[in-house]
């Protein structure tokens, strides 16, 4: 029996698939007594080669309006051989019942002229698959976080808040989510406090009226860390504020969440490494055991452990995070294992949102090494926002599960606040990571599942592109690669002037009309590709890097396809040839030189520059230039 895998709302549902259908001696008395309807297809030409990929096009005209015995969800279409008895593996591009719909069907045999489309079964499950049809295929729906799209939640609006706001700490109690937040007046000094809005939802948030609802005047209350115990809540935070402190950590307690009292030290850097402390994360389990994760200015994470949470020990090992800079760390405890959402520093020192678990709060492992959250929203770099300094700042991760469904607060730009949701309880979520996005992938700092789509923004991949990881491609046996892409913002770097109280950057991000995005089909490593690449919708280059050099790019054409909407690409490598056609238009062509042709280990990837970049339904099959057309027979009823 085969088990197909499907993603729905972000909870993993298994779909089984008919047992009488897989197995071979019974598959045609399945058909007969569960799907009441049958249609032949034919192909012309005849199919030319072994495991051919044929476009199956449904319309009205050969269906109905609606599409007549069919599932609404087209559920129930299944794709046998000419013997009417083989399976077919299938995967449903686009569906309409009430105009066309598009399908992709493998044919292992050359020479087919004739396979069938079964439907007419109102309890069957959806089948539709990509990895069984193409030779390489994701349509991302693997994806765990979709960011809220009115993002950011909260930005900073009150003089003592007039730096920044973040590290915030989330509950849901009373009917309404509660937050605690940090803010700053200005970069330097001890003004550092605590503010705290509610939330109706989650996403609309209101400020308390008495806010900073705690101050210290004598020292900075920083990285605000807040949790509950038995009817108490308790804060952790440290004096440190980039100036000669130790960066002691001190707890804090109060019964409303407003009125704070016991500012008491529990954890003093003893370590030079631990000088001064920064941020904590901290989680309370069932039995009583408090622990903690801190971490110091050097971005090295130490454990500690306690009893009643004011009394701590260090492990003797510390630190147990070392080998990158990062911070913040997020904390749950799902089963056995330890989570930590946390920031980690890539090339040039920028933060993203990255994850990592345990079972014993000492030996950490990544999950992939991808981020969970990267710069896919224009106020993350700080586009539309005077009062970001730091434009790719991603950090201070906080979860908090409510309602079926995990919500991931995090600052963007070291400001204002935003919200990413998992469809899913803690419970699901750690399951999911088991399997997390972008495993067909090699690994990079720069690509992101978002919203069951590829995201990318970082210019980097100008010259790193992402790329799939798998065994590569012959351009010898000619394939096609086809994908859907659009660039939902641009945007431009300037130098700007550095500010005279720290947290300043060198650089400020613009809207900027000129966005380029680029499909590399012949990837051989960063310093061997070939790719296309389309520029503010007005120029369609092709060009190639060899040895490390980049070739002068040549213009191939014109196209309307650097904008927000979503178009269709299809590049075709045959031999030293490349065709490029967007939305079925034949935009240009262009060779490789010999150093990108004869090879059977090539890989296909995407990059882009200045621009917010999504992808999706990715997928590489073979390719023949008489692809076979369908015409689509009449119905016949199936005897039950």
């Amino acid at each position: 029996m085969k088990t197909y895998v499907t993603l729905s709302a972000g909870i993993i549902v298994f779909l089984f698939g008919y047992a009488n259908w897989a197995a071979a001696d019974t598959k045609l008395a399945a058909l007969q007594s569960d799907w009441g309807y049958r249609k032949a297809i034919n192909l012309d030409p005849a199919t030319s080669q072994p495991d051919s990929v044929v476009l199956v096009v449904l319309t009205t005209e050969s269906m109905g309006n609606p599409y007549v015995h069919v599932n609404q969800d087209g559920s129930d279409l299944r794709f046998t051989g000419p013997d009417g008895k083989t399976p077919l593996s299938y995967w449903i591009e686009s569906w309409d019942r009430a105009g066309v719909s598009k399908i992709w069907v493998k044919v292992p045999s050359p020479g087919t002229e004739k396979i069938y489309v079964h439907y007419g079964n109102p309890k069957a499950k959806p089948v539709s698959d990509g990895t069984g049809v193409f030779d390489f295929f994701d349509d991302f729906n693997d994806g765990i976080w979709t960011k809220h799209a009115g993002n950011p939640v909260m930005t900073r609006t009150e003089p003592w808040e007039a730096r920044c706001i973040c590290e915030p700490s989330v509950m849901f109690e009373d009917g309404i989510f509660k937050m605690w937040y940090m803010g700053c007046k200005t970069s330097v000094g001890r003004n550092a406090a605590m503010g705290y809005a509610t939330s109706p939802d989650g996403f609309l948030w209101t400020k308390h009226p008495e806010n900073p609802i705690l101050r210290d005047p004598q020292d900075a209350i920083l990285r605000t860390t807040v949790v509950k115990h038995k009817g108490t809540y308790y804060l952790f935070a440290t004096d440190y504020q980039w100036n000669d402190t130790r960066g002691i950590i001190s707890r804090w307690t109060s019964k409303d969440g407003l009125h704070w009292t016991d500012k008491t030290p529990v954890l003093t850097p003893t370590e030079p490494w631990e000088r001064p402390f920064d941020n904590t994360g901290i989680i309370i389990e069932d039995d009583g055991t408090w622990r903690m994760l801190y971490v110091a200015s050097s971005g090295k994470f130490g454990y500690a452990y306690s009893s009643d949470g004011l009394h701590w020990t260090k492990y003797k090992g510390n630190p147990v995070i070392t080998g990158f800079y990062g911070g913040d760390p997020g904390m749950m405890k799902v089963g056995d294992k330890y989570y930590a959402w946390h920031s980690q520093a890539c090339k040039g020192g920028h933060l993203r949102i990255h994850c990592r678990w345990s079972t014993d709060m000492i030996h950490w492992k990544e999950v992939y090494n991808n981020p969970q959250i990267n710069y896919t929203q224009p106020f993350e770099r700080g586009i539309g926002r005077d009062e970001v300094n730091w434009d790719r700042h991603l950090a201070d991760a906080e979860l908090m599960e409510h309602d079926g469904k995990v919500f991931l607060y995090y600052s963007g730009a070291q400001c204002p606040l935003g919200v990413a949701v998992f469809d899913g309880t803690f419970k699901q979520l750690a399951a999911r990571l088991e399997h997390p996005p972008l495993s067909k992938w090699a690994e990079s700092a720069y690509g992101c599942v978002e919203n069951k789509e590829l995201k990318i923004s970082d210019t980097e991949t100008d010259s790193e592109p992402i790329y799939q990881r798998a065994a590569g491609f012959s351009d010898r046996d000619k394939y096609v690669l086809e994908f859907r892409a659009c660039c939902y913002a641009g945007y431009r770097q300037e130098q700007t002037q550095t500010k005279s109280e720290g947290w300043s950057s060198r650089t400020k991000c613009y809207p900027a009309s000129t966005r380029r995005i680029a499909a590399v089909m012949r990837y051989v490593d960063n310093g061997n590709f070939a790719r296309f690449r389309i520029e503010d919708g007005k120029t369609t280059y092709y060009e190639q890097r060899v040895g490390g050099v980049w070739a002068k790019p040549a213009k191939i054409g014109a196209n309307n396809a650097c904008d927000a909407d979503w178009h269709r690409w299809k590049i075709v490598v045959d031999g030293e040839d490349n065709y490029l056609y967007i939305d079925g238009k034949h935009v240009g062509a262009h060779k490789s030189s010999s150093a990108l042709v004869n090879r059977n280990d090539l890989k296909i990837g995407f990059s882009v520059r200045d621009t917010f970049a999504s992808f999706d339904d990715v997928r590489v099959r073979k390719y023949s230039a008489a692809e076979p057309k369908t015409e689509i027979g009449l119905e016949e009823k199936v005897s039950k």
